[in-house]
């Protein structure tokens, strides 16, 4: 009777602790445009949420304080506060870094229970994503049948204070094309719908490697006509071809080539293509978002011994980019570097590493590469909720992972999702 009584807890406590992940996901993708009232669009509704969520799951139980993030959370603070006050810079903002103490204080939990809902969460990613994809596939085709004003309507039509604003939802193709990229309709941009999609894909390879819903999937980033997705992908794809060997997944990337060939021109491909040139264009998004934050840093940062070490500053990353000759973009490990430094950098990679290191490799690789390398993320509640939901909050501790429990392992993953149906 009580090991019925404690195994029942313990299934309990794992629905449970499912269920905060779920709705930090869910939240993550649905409300990611909705903006907190009264801000007039400056603040997104999920600043609010995240860590509402995240205190509802502390004061039920179903999360823990992961001490060893918390210590590394708690000295980049410290270091943080150090920067501000040694800051040279007149865009220092101490606001700034409360706005990291915010967003980033749910990553030092973790789900209490012992039976962790990898393969649900994983399996519930997948899903969403492929809800996600059919939408942006609908709003994509739906522009040529009723128009963009219908098929974009949220983006066109909804009051501006209704929804989170700098953010660029509304991209043409290519220069003055009248057709535009589809933005998943929930999704900030084309990109943010691209790079969750990706990371869907991951989830799916990880637990299913069903065709339909990779197709699905596949349809969806086509109809993002963004690269950035598609780069977390390029590095992930062939490791996993050769590791695992899947035979038919050599064949949806056959039909996919054949569909690229043949109907590359009346699927406007070349929107994909001609962005292959933009890392040499230092004029050009491709250069800003992968290699501009080399040149700032070295221009900037690295000039003194001082920023070497403590950055410039909270929230100055951006203060030199008006003055610069080429286009930049401060994506999240340049923003680190940029504002607390090296000494910072080290101690947020440490505590990064802490809060995403028991995570699946896969997943860990597609959610950790996207967050650091394909947007300035550091303070988006969006994106930390779902970095939250499927890597953070399901880490186990060094002891579990002593005794055999290392998520890495593929076909445990996947017996859990078949157990789960």
């Amino acid at each position: 009777m009580a090991k019925s009584a404690v195994a029942s807890a313990a299934g309990s406590n794992a629905k449970a602790g499912f269920a905060i992940c779920a709705l930090a996901l869910l939240s993550s993708v649905f409300l990611q445009k909705v903006a907190l009232p009264g801000t007039g669009g400056l603040y997104p509704l999920n600043l609010v949420i995240f860590p509402a969520l995240t205190a509802a799951g502390f004061l039920s139980g179903r999360l823990e304080v992961n001490t060893s993030a918390f210590a590394w959370y708690a000295l980049f603070i410290i270091l943080g506060g150090l920067s501000t006050a040694l800051s040279p810079s007149a865009h220092v903002s101490a606001l700034s870094l409360g706005f990291f103490v915010v967003a980033q204080a749910p990553l030092v939990f973790r789900i209490s229970a012992a039976e962790l809902p990898y393969a649900r969460i994983l399996g519930l990613l997948s899903t969403i994503g492929c809800i996600s994809a059919a939408i942006g596939v609908a709003q994509f085709v739906g522009q040529f049948a009723v128009g963009a004003d219908i098929a974009f309507f949220v983006d066109k039509h909804l009051p501006e204070s209704v929804t989170v604003s700098g953010y660029n939802s509304l991209i043409p193709l290519y220069w003055s094309s009248p057709v535009y990229k589809s933005n998943g309709v929930f999704f900030l941009e084309p990109s943010f719908f691209c790079q969750f999609l990706a990371i869907a894909l991951v989830a799916e390879l990880t637990v299913g490697s069903r065709a339909p819903r990779m197709g699905l999937l596949a349809a969806g980033l086509l109809c993002s006509y963004s690269g950035t997705g598609l780069t977390m992908l390029a590095l992930f794809l062939p490791f996993y071809f050769v590791r695992h060997g899947h035979s038919r997944l050599f064949v949806v990337a056959a039909v996919l080539g054949f569909i690229v060939v043949v109907f590359g021109d009346v699927l406007s491909l070349d929107a994909f293509t001609r962005r292959l040139g933009e890392f040499s264009d230092v004029q050009s998004s491709g250069w800003a978002r992968f290699l501009s934050m080399f040149r700032v840093l070295q221009g900037v940062v690295f000039a003194t011994d001082s920023t070497f070490l403590f950055g410039r500053g909270p929230g100055t990353v951006q203060e030199e980019f008006r003055l610069l000759s080429f286009y930049a973009f401060d994506p999240t490990w340049g923003k680190i570097i940029y504002e607390y430094g090296l000494l910072g950098a080290l101690i947020y990679s440490r505590f990064f590493q802490i809060t995403i290191g028991r995570a699946p490799r896969g997943v860990r690789f597609a959610v950790g590469y996207t967050y650091l390398f394909l947007g300035g993320y550091l303070l988006n509640p969006s994106v930390l909720m779902q970095l939250a939901a499927v890597v953070v909050w399901l880490g186990k501790d060094g002891r579990e992972e002593s005794r055999g429990g290392a998520t890495d392992a593929l076909p445990e993953l996947r017996s859990g999702m078949i157990a789960s149906r």
